[in-house]
């Protein structure tokens, strides 16, 4: 026999504190109880919290379930039907079909559901459908609550994002993570700094600072992630990566566990310790715990000699000559949980082995069965999307955008993401780790198609400068000099100048010398007392996208004017049809035109939207000439950060060789 616990989230709000607390350890006890009373013996036990019984990913339920299939199990014992699934599916598969099939009984004490007898088959079902439909209406109630909460600008995610913390007098609300928004002021300041994302990081792996996954999981997160999952249950490692390595064991018997040793060991046959890995102690529960490792060969592992251990502590790295490693806890009492956790990293596998991590045990009480739990799991780092992520997350700047994912139902939890007006925005919710201007300024970054140098640096005029001809780029072209200048040329010269004219290549020194000149030229005015007091605050402010954004909603509002007239159109074809003035011939000819005249002004609604909201986003990161100019004093170097302040685009004329001059026009950010 074997039992089957499970507490999920809808029965925490059911429970007062002290009963939530002893809920699970209760259902085992009443199982015990009645199989002792019964005269069954207890195999196993398999307990899923936190884990809604509409779930058919539980991961103790699916252990149990392949144990039933491989016939290592005769009973299932649950406290109620509802404890083993709330799915009424589940239910008809496994209790009244494939349990027979496997032969296993399946029973439950509290509503005395027995598959061996046919007279509570219907009781059964019927308690399946109204579990599921309780779990229905609670799917529901609880979604809608949730756009509630959203459109009020709670936060309703189960985890705060990286760089903040959940309020402890306010679970809805964010407040900044002193660790991680450091990090994320990093992350920004190196981008507007031109670093490229890759370079962003790996700096932080090469610093070791945890990626948000791992950050989450050091600080106590418990995660389920679909997504991930690939990533959280390996049987073994045979690709070069790192990896996390956690045991528990918990002492599931009545009396206390003395001198409990384990002996662990990374193996490729299963049988001796062999080890090509690096291996590094991450953390363990307490010190009633006491890990060592040993080098001896001949190991006589049926008893533990401390003279042949060494003694190791958190961060410990392990060297690769260990025969053994062993932990010893000297009592355990129920209440005890023991837990440690590896770090491995595996740099090559040339010849495919597979490297398992066993654990086997023993205490003075030899009857005592003992199974320790693994789990291997793939070490997350941060990677360029993730990067990438953080700078586009509107949250750092005191927004919450809601509702970005959904799932298919209750039942399918395959994730599927909302289009943008789909999705619950509320501004100002929360302290800001970012400056909105910053934010801004690298949005309008991130959608430059733009490659990072081999530094991982961007270059300094990327994507700002074009050709006065065909309004080409100017890419770089030839070897960098001493000084690391090269030549920049248009890119029509991929083509064989196939389009343009403009064939005179353009060193990057005098570029980088005549934009310098410039913008120092206009510092120098700017501070200038007489200049300064003479400039018109208005022109200073003035918004240079005013007129676009006027024609792109007047276009917006004729659009949906249309939209509403085609409406009322289609409205008349049908009446025209009906009353037999349109043929059924003439009504399609002029539906069909209908529908594609429509259509077009659907999509280009959707261009017209998204034009609006680009201009609003360029209008947003613009920066007055006041706020520019006072961030700088003298400029000695351009970088990319300066040229983005100050410069929009550089126009680069055809080269007059009788004059020995080209026209270089520089578009500035501002009205100069």
């Amino acid at each position: 026999m074997v039992l089957y616990l499970r507490l999920s989230d809808e029965d925490r709000n059911k429970l007062t504190k002290d009963e939530l607390s002893e809920s699970i350890k209760n259902q085992e006890l009443m199982l015990r109880e009645y199989a002792l009373n019964e005269g069954f013996k207890i195999v196993g036990v398999y307990s899923d919290e936190d884990w809604s019984g509409g779930d058919a990913t539980r991961p103790e339920f699916n252990k149990m379930i392949k144990e039933c299939e491989a016939g290592n199990v005769d009973i299932v014992l649950c406290k109620t039907q509802a404890r083993f699934a709330r799915d009424a599916e589940l239910i008809e598969k496994y209790v009244h079909n494939k349990f027979h099939e496997w032969g296993v009984r399946f029973k439950t004490i509290v509503d005395r559901i027995d598959n061996a007898k046919r007279e509570t088959k219907k009781t059964s079902q019927i308690l399946g459908l109204t579990d599921e439909w309780t779990l229905e209406d609670t799917s529901l109630n609880i979604r809608e609550t949730f756009r509630s909460k959203r459109k009020d600008g709670q936060c309703t995610a189960s985890f705060a994002v990286y760089g903040y913390l959940k309020d402890p007098e306010n679970k809805n609300h964010l407040i900044p993570d002193s660790v991680a928004s450091i990090t994320v002021k990093r992350i920004f300041d190196e981008y507007m700094k031109g670093y490229g994302l890759d370079k962003i990081a790996n700096g932080l792996n090469e610093d070791k600072i945890l990626s948000p996954l791992e950050y989450k999981m050091a600080n106590g997160s418990k995660l389920k992630i679909p997504l991930l999952k690939k990533y959280f249950d390996y049987d073994y490692i045979d690709k070069a990566g790192t990896y996390i390595i956690s045991i528990n064991f918990t002492n599931k018997e009545e009396q206390i566990l003395n001198n409990l040793i384990s002996f662990n060991y990374i193996t490729t046959d299963r049988k001796t310790f062999n080890n090509k890995c690096d291996i590094t102690l991450k953390r363990y529960s307490d010190d009633r715990t006491k890990i060592y490792y040993s080098e001896k060969k001949d190991l006589d592992i049926s008893n533990f000699n401390e003279e042949d251990f060494i003694l190791i502590k958190e961060n410990d790295i392990i060297p690769k000559t260990v025969t053994c490693i062993a932990t010893i806890t000297n009592e355990l009492d129920r209440t005890h949980i023991i837990y440690y956790q590896f770090e491995i990293k595996l740099k090559e596998n040339l010849n495919h082995e597979k490297y398992y991590f066993d654990i086997f045990g023993h205490v003075d009480n030899e009857n005592t069965n003992l199974v320790f739990e693994k789990n291997i799991r793939k070490k997350m780092k941060w990677s360029e999307q993730t990067i990438k992520n953080i700078l586009k997350d509107e949250v750092y700047i005191g927004n919450m955008v809601q509702f970005k994912t959904t799932t298919v139902s209750y039942k399918n939890h395959t994730i599927i993401k909302n289009d943008e007006e789909d999705r619950i925005r509320k501004n100002n919710t929360h302290k800001a780790i970012i400056d909105p201007s910053i934010w801004y300024t690298v949005q309008e970054r991130l959608k430059e198609k733009t490659r990072s140098c081999k530094n991982g640096t961007r270059h300094v005029f990327s994507n700002k400068v074009y050709c006065m001809n065909c309004n080409r780029i100017f890419s770089k072209c030839g070897k960098n000099n001493e000084n690391g200048f090269g030549y920049l040329c248009c890119k029509d010269k991929k083509d064989n100048w196939a389009n343009c004219d403009n064939k005179k290549w353009l060193r990057e020194d005098e570029l980088h010398n005549f934009v310098l000149d410039k913008i120092n030229t206009m510092l120098n005015k700017f501070y200038d007392n007489d200049t300064l007091n003479k400039l018109n605050e208005e022109e200073i402010e003035q918004d240079l996208f005013k007129d676009k954004l006027n024609a792109l909603k007047k276009e917006e509002i004729k659009i949906i004017t249309d939209l509403q007239s085609k409406s009322t159109y289609f409205q008349k074809l049908y009446e025209d049809r009906v009353s037999g003035l349109l043929s059924e011939k003439e009504f399609l000819i002029l539906i069909n035109k209908y529908k594609d005249d429509n259509a077009m002004l659907e999509d280009r609604l959707k261009i017209v939207k998204k034009d609006i909201a680009t201009t609003i986003l360029k209008k947003e990161t613009l920066k007055s000439k006041k706020n520019t100019f006072n961030k700088y004093r003298h400029i000695d170097k351009l970088n990319v950060e300066i040229i983005n302040d100050f410069i929009d685009k550089i126009i680069i004329g055809s080269y007059e060789e009788e004059n020995n001059i080209r026209d270089l026009k520089i578009i500035w950010n501002f009205i100069i």
